[in-house]
């Protein structure tokens, strides 16, 4: 895959989608202008390192010109920046002209060494070049790769669940729906049978906008806090899901025959434990109680 592949263009339409992308692969965003002389002495230093790591990090670049409302909610108050976003999060950031080394430094504490090239993958090494071709938008490539795993090794089930979730990406739900039901470990399939019914719950609304107004409007609609917090899960928001969850099992047990309290299992299906779904596992047995 060429370096291009690894370098995206950033505005207010597809921030979103770059922050989504960061769950998968580290983004560094470059905040830059053509009057910027240190940011046009900064550019090749930045290719440099897209070269060295490939598919480790994506260069996600920002023109302060064309976005200066970006900028603004992004805390950039002057440039060259540097902002690495790690799952969602800010991870670290740099500001003026800088070294490579100082550079490299900021990638290294979310990557490691860059990877000896004359080392063999192992399985690790695939799934995550698939994570990585995931958060690249190279979804084809990572469907071949699926294709080719599954070909030599069908009873593999971490390389049927991975597929379906990409297939999922793309919004090929039913063939999604097709690779899970050959999957007999119902535990292992759990968390993307999860994702692929908030993925269907919300099919028929096409603005989580309509629904937040909804939600402020009016405290009874709970059809709006249920497909909201379906949304809300589908954007990497598992909390503000669980939260609208809860309320409408608190004011509304009935709505969709307790739907709620089934999708809230299905987000705790979904993350696998931890001290979150520990938390809310116990809000829900309180309110069930």
């Amino acid at each position: 895959m060429s370096d291009a592949n690894y370098v995206v263009e950033v505005n207010e339409t597809n921030i979103n989608d770059i922050v989504q992308m960061s769950a998968r692969v580290p983004v560094l965003l470059d905040f830059w202008a053509d009057w910027c002389e240190p940011c046009k002495a900064l550019a090749p230093v930045l290719e440099a390192l897209v070269t060295k790591y490939q598919d480790k990090f994506i260069l996600a670049k920002v023109d302060t010109e064309a976005n200066p409302g970006l900028c603004q909610q992004l805390g950039v108050r002057s440039i060259p920046a540097l902002k690495l976003i790690v799952q969602g999060q800010l991870a670290g950031e740099l500001n003026g002209a800088q070294p490579a080394s100082e550079i490299e430094k900021l990638l290294q504490s979310v990557l490691g060494e860059a990877e000896d090239e004359s080392e063999q993958p192992d399985e690790n090494d695939f799934f995550a070049q698939i994570e990585r071709a995931r958060g690249m938008g190279a979804y084809d490539q990572a469907i071949d790769a699926l294709q080719s795993a599954i070909a030599e090794d069908p009873k593999e089930i971490k390389y049927q669940t991975l597929m379906s979730e990409v297939l999922m990406d793309v919004e090929r739900l039913e063939d999604a729906q097709q690779v899970l039901d050959k999957v007999t470990d119902e535990k292992a399939k759990a968390p993307a049978l999860a994702r692929l019914f908030f993925l269907q719950e919300f099919l028929c609304f096409d603005s989580a906008e309509s629904l937040q107004f909804r939600v402020a409007q009016d405290a009874s609609d709970m059809e709006a806090r249920y497909y909201l917090a379906c949304n809300c899960v589908l954007a990497g928001e598992p909390e503000a899901a669980m939260e609208l969850l809860l309320e409408v099992v608190q004011k509304d047990r009935s709505y969709k025959d307790d739907g709620a309290r089934e999708a809230l299992l299905k987000i705790f299906d979904m993350l696998e434990g931890g001290s979150v779904v520990a938390k809310y596992r116990r809000r829900l047995f309180a309110n069930l109680h």
